[in-house]
């Protein structure tokens, strides 16, 4: 996403603004300053930039109680899945000063989604301080998830179809995402155990009543995800590691992301989740990814897989897999096997790996 002008960063729009309920309530209840005085230095002491980390919710206290545990917020996905590892993130320690230097700056606030860019790319109003109820899918969504959700969703990966929902009905993110996106009240390790979280069935609830004539999902609804059946090739990414560039600038180095699918067994079952494979994706890190800042830092790093639940985002409804039964049974280069993984690998993924992929069927 290109970098704006300094002047277009912060250019209100007054005439559309002012028309507007924020517009009304002047700018010093949100930025405060003080607008008694005539010279600029002056009148903006004391100005806050981004008050939306304190500000919104003396109007807005239904969603910012919600907020607060937001993985947003709070990115308590990243957390999680570093203390899972046996990551120390005490206070000053290492591994607390990395995450600090690389992966809070993810963090957005509710301006941040609402009227302005993301900081993390440089910052930016997207409307001349127009409000928006509903986050911009090009410049909020897709300017922190447009690697892989955006490429996938958008069909920018070559060869790779759109996704269906963007195709036949051009759904935004939001279409999905709503209220999940402020979270559930309680703290979540991830997107998959937010009690608001969507599923497809949200809206397809009849594939579990109509099955009559679709022999796949007569036979492997409650044994596959969607995505196993409906989903195409994505990106994976397999290293990362963090460090700190020229005058201590956060950076990270990683290898080319690569175009794949796999099919794997389930790292998550539960109720919520009971299919037995799912699509899986590899993301970036290893266990060298925060060797810059000590020794060892994640030293349960086999606690997890390095191969985790996914689901892409390009739906599609007829998919190379869902041919016919023997374009995936018997096919060898579908399912994640020992074969695909590297030695360092083999201990953390032995629990998704599918140690016998299904047979080819007589007809």
């Amino acid at each position: 996403m290109p970098p704006l002008e300094a002047w277009e960063k912060v250019l209100v729009n007054y005439s559309k603004f002012a028309e507007t309920i924020h517009g009304r309530v002047g700018c010093m209840i949100c930025h405060g300053g003080d607008s008694s005085e005539q010279e600029m230095e002056a009148a903006h002491q004391g100005l806050v930039a981004d008050p939306s980390e304190g500000n919104c919710d003396t109007c807005h206290s239904d969603i910012a109680q919600v907020n607060v545990t937001s993985l947003h917020t709070t990115l308590s996905g990243f957390i999680s899945k570093l203390e899972a590892r046996g990551g120390n993130l005490e206070e000053g320690s290492p591994l607390d000063q990395a995450l600090n230097n690389h992966c809070m700056t993810c963090h957005t606030s509710c301006g941040q989604c609402h009227v302005s860019r993301p900081t993390t790319l440089g910052g930016g109003l997207i409307s001349g301080h127009v409000f928006r109820g509903t986050p911009s899918t090009q410049y909020s969504c897709y300017g922190c998830h447009g690697a892989r959700v955006g490429d996938e969703y958008l069909g920018k990966n070559v060869g790779i179809p759109a996704d269906v929902h963007w195709v036949k009905g051009g759904m935004t993110c939001t279409g999905c995402h709503s209220q999940e996106i402020h979270g559930a009240c309680e703290l979540s390790a991830d997107r998959y155990h937010n009690e608001a979280s969507v599923s497809c069935d949200d809206c397809h609830q009849d594939v579990w009543t109509d099955t009559a004539g679709n022999p796949q999902h007569e036979q492997h609804l409650n044994d596959f995800t969607c995505q196993v059946c409906h989903s195409v090739e994505y990106k994976s990414c397999y290293n990362c590691h963090a460090y700190l560039g020229e005058e201590g600038k956060p950076t990270i180095s990683s290898d080319p992301s690569t175009m794949g699918f796999k099919i794997g067994l389930n790292p998550l079952r539960s109720a919520q989740s009971p299919y037995k494979y799912v699509v899986l994706r590899h993301p970036p890190v290893i266990a060298s990814t925060f060797d810059y800042y000590g020794e060892n830092l994640l030293p349960d790093f086999d606690a997890m897989p390095t191969w985790k639940y996914a689901t892409p985002h390009n739906i599609q409804l007829h998919t190379p897999q869902n041919e016919s039964c023997n374009s995936c049974h018997g096919n060898i280069d579908l399912f994640l096997t020992e074969e695909d993984l590297s030695p360092a690998e083999k201990e953390a993924n032995k629990d998704v790996i599918v140690p016998e992929i299904p047979s080819i069927l007589p007809w």
